[in-house]
């Protein structure tokens, strides 16, 4: 029984400052969420108060920058968003692809819709770029036998700049091919976000002024 007792006494000492610290940490971070929360309301209140438009143009980048947590938004594309449902799911999607699309403005300079800034040419040609690229820095690898006879044959001959603007040439061709790739792969990502936000994308306005008009049907 002492024994029991004695290890009783032990596991507690070990568990209970485990369980303690624990259990500050939960506390802890739910008090840090309700206060994330909170100022994000708090942010939320001041981006649509009217007073805002009377602020200079820094202040209401970096209110938009704080507001959707992201350093490369501008207030006019917040401003943009925020006209939409689920704004952070969109402006999180829209950062990926800004540096791809062209903003559009009216003649007060408001933004109203984005374009690919890439023409269908480029994207061609980038394409071919890619299988060109790759098809010549890959020849070491389906033609290995040949490529190492090559090589060789090179070395033998005591011509060491020759094999090094070979390897060289090669290589250059891959770095280029996956650049082409990269470029078409961020050209196309551009594409289907736009797709995706004018087929999925609703706007706030829109939706309100429609129960408005089911409420005077209804009145």
């Amino acid at each position: 029984m002492e024994t029991l007792i004695k290890i009783g006494g032990l596991l507690a000492v070990l568990v209970v400052p485990i369980f303690l610290a624990h259990l500050n940490n939960r506390l802890a971070h739910l008090k840090h969420s309700k206060d994330s929360k909170a100022e994000a309301l708090k942010l939320a209140d001041e981006f649509e108060s009217s007073e805002l438009e009377k602020r200079s143009t820094l202040y209401k980048d970096r209110l938009a920058k704080s507001l959707f947590n992201n350093e490369a938004l501008t207030y006019s594309e917040a401003k943009f968003f925020s006209k939409y449902e689920n704004a952070d799911l969109w402006v999180s999607e829209y950062v990926k692809v800004r540096n791809r699309l062209k903003r559009e403005r009216d003649e007060d300079g408001i933004l109203i819709e984005f374009k690919a800034r890439a023409k269908w040419y480029t994207i061609l040609l980038s394409l071919f770029g890619y299988i060109a690229f790759a098809f010549v820095g890959l020849i070491p690898f389906y033609k290995a036998q040949k490529y190492m006879d090559w090589i060789l044959s090179f070395y033998d001959k005591g011509m060491l700049l020759s094999i090094f603007i070979i390897v060289a040439l090669h290589t250059i061709c891959l770095v280029a091919a996956f650049l082409c790739l990269k470029y078409v792969e961020r050209c196309v990502d551009a594409s289907i976000f736009i797709n995706d936000f004018n087929k999925y994308a609703f706007k706030v306005h829109v939706i309100e002024e429609k129960e408005n008009k089911d409420v005077d049907i209804v009145a």
